[in-house]
């Protein structure tokens, strides 16, 4: 049976089987997708012995190996290049490719909300917070501004996009006049520090009219987006990107369009007790 799976260490608490599972059941194909732990001392061989595994598809790519895939794959798509991160690898015409849907993820949840000419600001300075830039570089907003721990550690992500970086204290400044707000931190995620208490007090003061987002899904309802909430603005949740990510991937694995997210995947998302995923 042919497959494909997602890497990590940790990873078992990646909800991307079960996302996988059930759209491969409901497209009928015969496939099978797995939760695999690959240390990153074992990367390079996991690689090897997936390039010679004629059942093998590809892989998601979650933390720490984003960046050190990379290296070993053939080539890069744009995508992956424009972010500096690969989060899918993809048997194609007998290269390994690597992807970053990470992009597609973030266009799940904002690509019915203008943005040209308006101001977007970005809680974070990771990973994630490299593909909100990708994306917004995309979508032409007048002003993106990052709201960061040390704005010395993220002078690289001005390559890019024009961004204004700021300081966490400086947030009523970063934020004010923002159209969207994307919390791209690890920042109210279970097991990890709680949003920070001035960023809430502004936005549930603040950001009415506003559309914020989180990419958080564990807890799937964060303080940031009940703050939003109190404040009257539009929320979306980090669901919204964990299943607009994984449907790019299913398409390039299994050469089939993911079907349509339904009530039945986002009951298993959500009654599962996973703390987070990729």
């Amino acid at each position: 049976m042919i497959y494909a799976e997602v890497i990590g260490d940790p990873i078992a608490q990646s909800k991307s089987p079960l996302i996988h599972k059930h759209w491969l059941e409901r497209s009928g194909i015969e496939a099978d997708y797995r939760a695999t732990r690959v240390s990153s001392a074992n990367l390079a061989d996991f690689v090897r012995q997936r390039r010679i595994d004629p059942r093998w598809r590809g892989c998601n790519v979650t933390l720490p190996h984003k960046e050190a895939i990379a290296r070993l794959v053939d080539r890069v798509d744009e995508s992956a290049a424009a972010v500096g991160a690969v989060n899918c690898v993809v048997r194609a015409e007998g290269q390994l490719v690597g992807f970053n849907t990470d992009v597609d993820g973030i266009g799940a949840a904002l690509d019915g909300v203008e943005l040209s000419g308006r101001k977007a600001a970005i809680i974070g300075g990771g990973g994630a917070a490299r593909a909100a830039l990708a994306y917004f570089a995309k979508r032409g907003p007048s002003q993106i501004v990052l709201l960061v721990r040390d704005p010395k550690k993220a002078e690289p992500l001005r390559t890019l996009a024009e961004v204004d970086i700021l300081p966490m204290a400086s947030a009523d400044e970063a934020l004010t006049g923002s159209d969207v707000i994307i919390n791209a931190s690890p920042l109210g995620m279970t097991g990890s520090a709680p949003m920070r208490p001035e960023l809430l007090d502004w936005v549930s003061r603040s950001a009415a009219g506003a559309t914020l987002f989180d990419m958080v899904y564990h807890p799937i309802d964060t303080a940031f987006l009940q703050a939003g909430r109190t404040a009257g603005a539009r929320t979306v949740g980090g669901l919204t990107m964990l299943v607009g990510q994984a449907a790019k991937a299913f398409e390039l694995f299994f050469r089939h369009p993911a079907p349509e997210a339904d009530s039945a995947l986002r009951d298993l998302l959500t009654t599962d007790r996973r703390d987070s995923g990729g």
